[in-house]
This record gives structure tokens, C-alpha cells and sequence, in this order.
């Protein structure tokens, strides 16, 4: 196998507000969607990308193998829908269960190659898809995934990837600055322009959509930096022992590159 400078693929599609980015960039586009509500949604939504073959939606979840897991669709916030049952039923939501089929990563690359861009976003199984990167192999240049646990980046390390970055998805996808997120100051401003940007969502039509994961590659802000540092910064932003995060409003990405 070698890599398809032109594919991308987009682990956790959710409605779509990468693929859509992808697609009008000019890339070939493999999405995953556990959620069948959703992956339906995106069918019509993407009718005729589909039928140029520039799109393949695969519903179904990310699994160690392949089978049928339930699928715990969260009916507050479809973002928290998980085959984890704490995620997907936090905080009491209303939630709906619902037998998916997981297909593996690995079983996603032999299919249609290896993509330029491994985007993953999937509640809490995103490890799932980074083990399945070859070590030795081709493997795609560039990958994120959400900074769910330290443990996440120390894989994208042992699978070749020497260049990182942590990004505040809720911050117009700066890198992250700890001085910044601890001032309380900042958290009010970020309540309030969450707030606005969730009331104006269905008239402004930003380029990167609330949800979305952003830029990928060398189109995301700041310099790439060591494993090492970003490790270190990692460990800081929960707090050390602590193992909160310094503050809840914000959320962040690891972003990787070879």
C-alpha cells in the first residue's frame, strides 16, 4: 500500500462539518459514522458527492474486530453519542441504544489505501484507529485525534510521528497557551461567544463550523513542536496529579505529523 496524497479519511463524521471542508478542498473523502441517523442525514446531504465517487460514507463504529457493539446515541448532544455508556449517557441525558456494526481501521486502509490525512474523532475509542497505523509501513503524514489521554500520544510517537501540536478546538484552533486558559477572564469570554456563535449558528456559515475539527497539516496554527515538549504541556493542561483540565470550556486536539 501507498499513500493517496488526494484521500482523506474522517473518523467520526458526525454531520459532516469536515468532510465538507475536505470535499470542497478537492480531496477524495472515506467517512465513518457510527450514528445511522447521522450517516443518513450525510447521505442526503452529500447526494452528489457520493454519486461523483468523490464520497464513501461507511456506517459503522471503530472496533479492536470486527461485530456489532450497542452504540449509545446521546438525543441532548449527538457529539457525546458513544459505544462508551458513561459518554454517550453523561449527565443523565436521554439516550437511545442502538446495535452498530465496527468494522477495524487496518480493514479501512486495505480497502481504499492509506489517506494523507487520518482526521479521528470518536468519543473516547480514538486509540482504537491510531494502534491500527503501521510502524514500519506507509502510514498518513499527517493525523489528529482528540487529546483524549496522554496515553493516545505516546501511540502516535511509537507509530513514527516526531512533529506535534495541542490545539483548542474552542478557540478559532489556536495552540494552546496556559497563561490564557487559566485566566477566568478568558473562560467568561468564551462562554459568552459560545453562546452567541450557538444562537447564530443556522446564519453565519463560518469556514470552520462549530464541532469541526479545523485545519489539518501544515495549515494549522503554530509551530510544530517535540513529543517531548508537547507531552510535558499535556501533563500541564490536566493539572499534574490533579488530572483536570484547567479549565471546562475549552477543547483540545492532538495534531501529528512524521
Amino acid at each position: 500500500m501507498e499513500v493517496n496524497k488526494q484521500l482523506i479519511f474522517d473518523i467520526g463524521m458526525h454531520r459532516g462539518e469536515d468532510t465538507e471542508y475536505y470535499l470542497r478542498e478537492g480531496y477524495k473523502v472515506v467517512a465513518v459514522e457510527a450514528n445511522p441517523i447521522l450517516a443518513n442525514e450525510c447521505r442526503q446531504k452529500f447526494e452528489k458527492e457520493i454519486a461523483s465517487g468523490q464520497l464513501l460514507i461507511v456506517n459503522a463504529g471503530i472496533g479492536e474486530k470486527e461485530g456489532i457493539m450497542p452504540f449509545y446515541v446521546n438525543k441532548y448532544q449527538s457529539e457525546w453519542s458513544s459505544f462508551d455508556k458513561a459518554i454517550g449517557t453523561r449527565n443523565n441525558t436521554e439516550f437511545e441504544v442502538m446495535n452498530v456494526h465496527c468494522v477495524t481501521t487496518q480493514n479501512l486502509f486495505q480497502l481504499h489505501g492509506v489517506p494523507f490525512y487520518l482526521k479521528v474523532d470518536i468519543e473516547g475509542y480514538d486509540y482504537l484507529a491510531l494502534k491500527d497505523i503501521s510502524e514500519n509501513g506507509p502510514k498518513p503524514p499527517y493525523v489528529s485525534c482528540e487529546a483524549g489521554d496522554i496515553s493516545w500520544l505516546d501511540i502516535l510517537y511509537s507509530k513514527g510521528y516526531r512533529k506535534f501540536k495541542f490545539i483548542n478546538q474552542a478557540n478559532n484552533f489556536k495552540p494552546y497557551n496556559l497563561n490564557r486558559e487559566k485566566n477566568r477572564y478568558y473562560v467568561i469570554y468564551r462562554k459568552i461567544k459560545h453562546g452567541i456563535n450557538h444562537r447564530l449558528r443556522n446564519i453565519l456559515r463560518p469556514k470552520f463550523p462549530g464541532g469541526s475539527s479545523g485545519p489539518f497539516g501544515e495549515n494549522t496554527k503554530g509551530n510544530w513542536k517535540s513529543y517531548e515538549e508537547i507531552r510535558h504541556t499535556f501533563l500541564e493542561y490536566l493539572q499534574g496529579d490533579l488530572k483536570t483540565p484547567v479549565n471546562h470550556i475549552s477543547w483540545m486536539d492532538f495534531h501529528a505529523a512524521l
